[in-house]
């Protein structure tokens, strides 16, 4: 091994697996590179008897490869974490797959110094093979021996499962990922969905979904982001699945219990909703729930009207000359940021048509909403908000030009005043609200003033209070930094 870092280790078998990142011997001619290992030795192996006396006579060594294809392909050469799936013997999930088939392939050998690493043709590989586990590795031939001595490195890199990630996103550095399997049996077909968790050096958590198409092809999208330790790198993350799914994450200063079916505390909408396999839309109550069959649900994206019949169609009437905002978030989730929303109109002139933005007519709120500037009778009709091929929300306005005509009789006259009268009284009411708050707004400041200014003896109330966990899911904060 070459300065290694190890990452994890795990007991399988007859083996036990080592996985790690290390300077790669193979590539020293070419400058300094770091290249991800797994590595493998027998549990039985107690060295030999007098070569490898005080060394393993079964260790074997691959490189990890993970990386995008292409015709130049892009490597991620540094394994951050490595997971297991509790029961899964075949598998290793990082930020790729891996198969242990990997030590039945061809060494890897540097004749000299100077000599390129080349693969080690079959004829000169001694029986049993290197690498194999035995009884008594002490009974080992010498010729093994000196063989696996000076051939630790197998040829062939171990590729990931599929041949690409299943996710990558520049400037993030995931530092720890755990995985949970989902299966669905529906209309006697197994559909079967896995969940990772990516934890960041930034505190954040990244919740990916990856399933296979009906061509058994791997397809996967990024369903949440979750801001756990904001700030602090997370250093540990684990999975419990009893009593119920938890994700447990820790800081250096900080361990966090986050529950992994958030349904209705996550999502709001549908379309967010029936993407989490986890999960499922109730059209009766249009809430998100814990997923059971008759709820609706869409993780692969392959039924883009699946949420048509359960987005909230809103009515609005506004008055000739004002401006209106249409919008489908408080605040838009930062997994939606980078996706593309568009607006459309529904007239009666011009039928169908997307909406341009203009600084004299149309304008794109930070959350991608819409505001209309000085709305007139041919503004009127339907608004939809589209995020790809799926409905968001709608809108239909009605334009009242009514309103800002002049009166053509008395009687009319009297009545505009009388409806203007009673819009004045309608503000007079709020304006006196707005001063009450105010006024108990500049109380408040002066409480706060007198409380920062309190003598000696409150600070042990101070302190008493400041000891609470500031998250509802904080198992233990440690604010001696603070």
């Amino acid at each position: 091994m070459e300065q290694p870092n190890f990452v994890g280790t795990y007991d399988v078998g007859e083996h036990v697996f080592f996985f790690f990142r290390e300077t790669a011997v193979e590539y020293i001619n070419c400058g300094k590179s770091v290249y991800s290992r797994v590595a493998r030795v027998c549990k039985k192996d107690t060295g030999g008897k007098n070569i490898l006396s005080q060394n393993w006579a079964t260790y074997l060594k691959a490189r990890l490869n993970c990386s995008i294809p292409g015709e130049f392909p892009f490597y991620f050469d540094e394994i951050q974490s490595i997971y297991k799936i509790p029961g899964e013997t075949r598998k290793f999930y990082g930020a790729f797959t891996t198969s242990l088939n990997a030590f039945k392939r061809k060494f890897k050998e540097q004749a000299t110094s100077s000599s390129a690493w080349l693969p080690v043709l079959s004829s000169r590989v001694p029986e049993p093979r290197p690498g194999q586990c035995v009884n008594d590795t002490e009974t080992l031939p010498d010729t093994v021996l000196n063989f696996i001595r000076s051939h630790p490195l197998m040829d062939s890199a171990v590729d990931h499962e599929y041949g690409r990630p299943a996710y990558y996103k520049r400037n993030i550095l995931f530092t720890h990922i755990v995985v949970d399997r989902l299966r669905f049996n529906i209309f006697s077909t197994e559909i079967e969905y896995l969940l990772f968790y990516g934890g960041t050096n930034s505190g954040q958590v990244y919740k990916i979904v990856q399933w296979q198409d009906h061509n058994k092809e791997p397809a996967s999208t990024l369903l949440d982001i979750l801001d756990v330790t904001p700030g602090e790198p997370i250093r540990v993350m684990e999975l419990s699945h009893q009593p119920h799914k938890f994700l447990y994450v820790a800081s250096d200063h900080r361990v966090r219990q986050v529950d992994l079916v958030m349904c209705n505390r996550r999502y709001d909408n549908c379309l967010r909703c029936v993407h989490d396999p986890y999960c499922g839309w109730d059209k009766d109550t249009n809430s998100c729930k814990s997923y059971t069959p008759g709820l609706l649900q869409d993780v692969s994206n392959s039924t883009q009207s699946v949420c048509d019949s359960s987005v909230v169609k809103k009515k609005l009437i506004v008055t000739w000359g004002q401006s209106v905002h249409l919008g489908c978030f408080l605040k838009v989730p930062e997994v939606l940021t980078s996706q593309t929303i568009t607006w459309y109109h529904y007239s009666k002139e011009k039928g169908r048509y997307q909406i341009l933005y203009r600084p004299d007519k149309y304008i794109q709120t930070s959350e991608h909403g819409l505001v209309i500037i000085a709305v007139n009778e041919a503004d009127s009709g339907r608004y939809d908000c589209w995020l790809g091929g799926a409905l968001l929300c709608s809108y239909n306005i009605t334009v009242d030009a009514h309103r800002c005509a002049a009166p053509g009789k008395s009687h009319d006259y009297q009545k505009v005043y009388s409806d203007w009268c009673h819009e004045f009284e309608k503000y007079k009411m709020a304006m006196k609200s707005w001063e009450r708050k105010q006024a108990g707004y500049n109380k408040s400041i002066i409480l706060m003033m007198r409380f920062v200014l309190c003598p000696q003896q409150c600070s042990s109330r101070v302190n008493d209070s400041s000891n609470q966990n500031t998250h509802p899911n904080e198992i233990f904060h440690d604010s001696s930094l603070v």
